[in-house]
């Protein structure tokens, strides 16, 4: 199976160093807008569920939470 950046699209290869998340519910609500959980090491096995979202660097990790999770909504 291929892995692909959630952020910048790199292809994974052999590179050490990748990161492994997975989103749960998108479901807006009053408490919480999105949900996501973030492992501490990479896991072949359950990179290839469903709802993983994968990562080549914390930079590119810290990209997409704060495009897709940062909420600015509150600040109205």
């Amino acid at each position: 199976m291929e892995f692909l950046c959630s952020c910048c699209g790199k292809r994974k290869g052999d590179a050490e160093g990748w990161l492994l998340g997975f989103e749960g519910s998108k479901e807006k609500s009053l408490v919480m807008k999105y949900t996501i959980t973030l492992l501490a090491k990479w896991d072949e096995r359950r990179a290839r569920e469903p709802n993983a979202v994968h990562f080549c660097s914390t930079a590119c990790q810290n990209k997409y939470l704060c495009k897709n999770y940062g909420d600015d909504t509150w600040a109205a």
